[in-house]
């Protein structure tokens, strides 16, 4: 396996499923993972280096690597800064082949089951979202926020309260797409919907009964199919805006159920039909109209309440979307 190092940032109080991501970053003891926070974290694997430190020398640091003034003061629009972590962190990862970040609110697979060899020499950039990308690690790549494509410029990422995530849609991935790089963007994850109570994917298909579960380092997910169980592998369950508790103590390391408000211990082996029925219900039409409605006057309050330079962020970014998808519908023509 070719040499990647992934770059975790966390400040604040760890939320109370961090011991999950931990355990699953773990068990993919062919990857390294750097984690840089104000809290204690304490690990004995191989493979996790911890770095106590603040959020306001971590913008000092990035601050070093590119020259450009930076006035961000908050946890969350530092994420932000992730398209320039290949210059900010390059002491730490200059040995590797590949670099990348992560999220926590999420738990691991086993990476090597999709990120292959192959894929490695193929491509210069993995995955498309913040929760997992990777990167190449050479000049090029790591310059590749500076490059066309993007719809933000550098006062509005650096600058200000106003988030822009440009890791993503509309600042990475439009420049990957402008410029002809390599990439891999298959879904080969599980990204939970956000409105939903009942866990169903974003960009995969979906069964009426399905529960996703961690046992021994892979994530998978069980369904019914013509009244037979069977079960699918994923890089890794991402819960989304969701806070799980550990339902048990220890949450059964070895072995657990995913739902939207649980890490829940299981037996190993695959569920039975009447685990995945109750413990993930499908969602019922009166549900899902009730959540969908809920979901969105939170989103039109949330619109209100911001910035002017957050509503004009989003404006644009709807613009694009508009606009992007116009031209694609217009290619296929």
């Amino acid at each position: 396996m070719n040499s990647i190092a992934i770059i975790v940032t966390w400040f604040g109080k760890l939320p109370c499923y961090f011991p999950i991501w931990l355990r699953s970053a773990e068990y993919n003891k062919n990857i390294d993972f750097f984690i840089f926070s104000d809290q204690y974290i304490e690990t004995k694997a191989a493979n996790i280096f911890f770095y106590k430190t603040t959020l306001k020398y971590e913008i000092r640091r990035i601050y070093r690597a590119i020259g450009k003034r930076i006035t961000i003061d908050n946890a969350y629009k530092f994420c932000d800064l992730r398209p320039f972590f290949g210059l900010g962190y390059h002491s730490f990862i200059k040995n590797y082949k590949w670099w990348g970040y992560c999220d926590i609110d999420m738990v691991f697979g086993n990476l090597s089951h999709f990120i292959t060899d192959r894929m490695l020499s193929r491509y210069e950039r993995i995955y498309n979202y913040g929760h997992l990308s990777l990167f190449k690690n050479n000049d090029r790549i790591n310059n590749m926020i500076f490059m066309r494509g993007g719809i933000y410029t550098l006062s509005e990422i650096l600058r200000g309260k106003a988030k822009c995530t440009p890791e993503e849609e509309y600042g990475l991935n439009r420049i990957c797409r402008k410029n002809h790089i390599i990439w891999y963007d298959k879904a080969d994850y599980a990204d939970f919907y956000i409105p939903y109570d009942t866990l169903i994917l974003n960009n995969n298909r979906n069964y009426k009964y399905q529960i996703f579960y961690w046992e021994d380092g892979c994530v998978y997910r069980a369904y019914l199919k013509n009244g037979v169980v069977s079960r699918d592998e994923f890089v890794y369950a991402h819960w989304q805006k969701r806070n799980p508790v550990l339902a048990n103590e220890n949450a059964g390391f070895d072995s657990f159920f995913i739902t939207s408000r649980s890490i829940i211990k299981k037996k190993k082996g695959l569920p039975t039909v009447k685990q995945i029925k109750e413990m993930n219900p499908p969602l019922t039409i009166e549900r899902k109209n009730k959540q969908d409605k809920k979901y969105l006057y939170n989103k039109r309050k949330q619109f209100l309440k911001c910035s002017l330079q957050q509503k004009l962020i989003w404006m644009r970014q709807k613009a694009f979307f508009l606009m992007d998808n116009g031209k694609l519908v217009e290619s296929r023509l």
